[in-house]
């Protein structure tokens, strides 16, 4: 039977206060682990594009990453087992993600979390499907497969409050603009069935080159049609040399882009000129302007940390890898230490918790989180501004 832990504080929380009371007892991962027997040690697998062109998103997960081995190494042992993250940079390379990936199995590894793209998703998953590793996503996919574990927002999810606020708003005519790779097609399926329940019309679709350096020619031809609204499906640099054109062309309706321009590189490339350009973002990337909840103390728990350590921000991005680590520490903290046991645990037992993306129940569904975590939010000061 299924437990139910709605409003559950996931363990970040917890290791929080563990290593408040542990003090500076912890160290680098592979020192803290040196002298205990393997048995002794249970290995999470992490790959990140820690360097390369999507670094803008995987550093951040990089950093993360170190903070939560800080913190695990000052908690000490989870029933007896010690925690270790072993972290692979891929460099923006798929190719070398499957090797990292076959590395880690080699290495024994009882559940990876990765990779910061979709392809790179896509191309390590055959290997975890083979070998029954659960596998968490931090990347927007498609899978069908029970091992397969997304805590990326699916692209409906993160249509949904796309929508919401195109009806707050009143817009019912919209132009859709995206990139013409992996990810920037997928979002506008799942936005046109939403936008057709309520009554939305893309008036325009244009798509664009992701190493494009000007898209001039796709925003001239959507002026044309008298849009109310632009929405974007993009990640960096295109989804920053698209609004920096859309400023340039003198738009004056908002353009809304998708969590992919989450980030401080995309802050970077629209500085100083950013009125009525909104992204869907993640509430951690505003928590100081959320009204008092528990999602608040969660998110304030995290950013503090990161903070600290990192004289910057997490955004979005380091969220998803955080709660795919905190789903398996879960798992372990029940006791359950191998693949086949921790699989067990997340599709019977482990029930709903409460995560820094929002809401998850892979009981119910493993593609996605619930849009409790996200947005849309716009930008003020150069720094992202909550509307609620």
């Amino acid at each position: 039977m299924k437990r139910n832990f709605k409003g559950k504080v996931i363990l970040f929380l917890a290791l929080t206060f563990l290593l408040m009371i542990a003090g500076c007892g912890g160290g680098n991962a592979r020192n803290a682990t040196a002298d205990i027997n393997d048995e002794e040690v249970v290995k999470i697998g992490v790959i990140v594009a820690e360097t390369g062109p999507a670094s803008t998103l995987g550093s951040s997960q990089a950093n993360t990453v170190k903070l939560l081995q800080k913190q695990l190494d000052a908690a000490g042992p989870i029933d007896g087992k010690t925690i270790q993250l072993v972290k692979h940079d891929y460099e923006t390379d798929d190719t070398k993600a499957v090797v990292a990936m076959d590395k880690l199995i080699s290495d024994g590894v009882v559940a990876v979390v990765g990779a910061t793209q979709s392809s790179t998703s896509m191309a390590i998953m055959p290997k975890a499907i083979e070998k029954k590793l659960p596998l968490f996503t931090i990347a927007p996919i498609e899978s069908d497969s029970e091992y397969v574990y997304s805590m990326a927002h699916s692209t409906t999810v993160i249509a949904m409050p796309i929508v919401e606020y195109l009806n707050k708003n009143n817009i019912k005519k919209v132009a859709w603009l995206n990139a013409a790779d992996g990810f920037g097609v997928t979002g506008k399926p799942a936005f046109e069935a939403l936008a057709k329940e309520n009554g939305i019309e893309i008036v325009a679709h244009e798509e664009f080159d992701a190493t494009a350096t000007d898209m001039t020619i796709q925003l001239t031809k959507v002026r044309k049609t008298d849009p109310e609204a632009i929405i974007v499906w993009s990640r960096t640099p295109g989804a920053g040399i698209v609004a920096r054109n859309y400023k340039a062309l003198g738009f004056d309706i908002p353009m809304i882009q998708s969590t992919a321009a989450a980030n401080d590189g995309f802050l970077e490339q629209v500085k100083d000129d950013n009125q009525n350009i909104m992204v869907v973002g993640s509430k951690l990337s505003v928590v100081d302007q959320l009204p008092d909840s528990e999602q608040k103390e969660i998110l304030k728990g995290f950013k503090d940390s990161y903070a600290e350590d990192f004289n910057g921000e997490p955004d979005l991005f380091a969220a998803h890898l955080l709660d795919g680590i905190q789903a398996i520490l879960e798992a372990v903290k029940a006791g359950h230490v191998t693949s086949e046991d921790i699989q067990q645990y997340l599709q019977n037992d482990m029930g709903k918790y409460l995560g820094a993306t929002g809401t998850f129940d892979f009981g119910v569904s493993q593609a996605s989180p619930e849009a409790d975590g996200i947005s849309v939010i716009s930008i003020e000061n150069n720094t992202w501004k909550y509307n609620d």
